[in-house]
């Protein structure tokens, strides 16, 4: 059965010979979830934000929005990355009450941050959309029950939905389409990585394109990298979308992503995501 698990989570449709670090794999991932459930139900998860900032105009370094982004401070083992215990989520089934939890928390933040900063609070919240929490019956009526009970704008949220889940069937883009009639913006994470391209992006119900940091790295040092970030802001333009540029590290690299006429940014150049204090 753990060959057979394994199998599975590399896409299904094959064989996985037992291998003994497969026990060990499948014993590692039973204690990380157990794990995850006392931390949930004990408040050892929080959300932290990474400023969205303007790159492009007059509005240079203007706080755009903030992105939300949940972490686990294990109270043996210290930070957790997200990539180790996402996975851990989806496959232990509590990633509808991690990404419900994330939600809220942000929802609510964001509201708070409105009435008591006003014109000076971030203008958009950015939130991940996983694969899980996309094909979860019914979660459509849990983000417009989040809106409703924190009293938050739709227009103010933004749900960011990774390239490659956004162009893998048509269904994936009805659903996308249905989240988008409550009012909310989408924007297609990490593009450059995954299946869709250039002349696909007409095709999928996007607001803003997230240039992956993979290209943003390269920006000043290969001109390769900065002709595929400049087709991607045209095309995107083009359509009506805006982009963000992801990962931004260096001023350079801030000044390359800002002439090829990005319109936000997003890195350690700028911030780290931040705790909401």
């Amino acid at each position: 059965s753990i060959a057979m698990s394994a199998a599975k989570r590399a896409g299904g449709g094959r064989y996985a010979i037992f291998d003994p670090r497969m026990g060990e794999a499948a014993a590692w991932r039973g204690t990380m979830e157990a794990d995850l459930r006392r931390g949930l139900a004990n408040g050892e998860l929080h959300v932290v934000y990474q400023p969205l900032v303007v790159v492009r105009g007059a509005a240079v370094r203007v706080l755009h929005g903030v992105e939300a982004l949940v972490r686990w401070d294990h109270p043996v083992r210290g930070p957790i990355p997200p990539l180790e215990f996402i996975g851990v989520a989806e496959e232990g089934g509590l990633i509808d009450e991690l990404s419900d939890f994330v939600l809220n928390t942000a929802c609510s933040q964001f509201v708070r941050w409105r009435h008591e900063l006003g014109a000076a609070a971030p203008g958009l919240l950015a939130v991940n959309l996983s694969r899980a929490q996309l094909l979860r019956p019914g979660w459509i009526d849990v983000v417009r029950a989040a809106l409703k009970e924190h009293q938050m704008a739709p227009e103010d949220l933004q749900l960011e939905v990774t390239e490659s889940l956004a162009a893998q069937h048509e269904g994936v883009s009805s659903l996308l389409q249905e989240l988008k009639s409550l009012g909310l913006s989408l924007a297609l994470d990490d593009f450059g990585t995954g299946y869709s391209s250039l002349s696909s992006l007409h095709a999928l119900p996007i607001d803003t394109v997230k240039i992956d940091r993979s290209f943003v790295s390269q920006s000043d040092s290969s001109s390769h990298h900065r002709a595929l970030i400049e087709a991607t802001v045209r095309v995107a333009n083009s359509l009506g979308m805006t982009t963000v540029a992801e990962g931004v590290e260096t001023q350079a690299q801030a000044d390359v992503i800002a002439s090829l006429g990005c319109d936000s940014a997003q890195g350690y150049w700028f911030s780290r995501p931040l705790q909401a204090e």
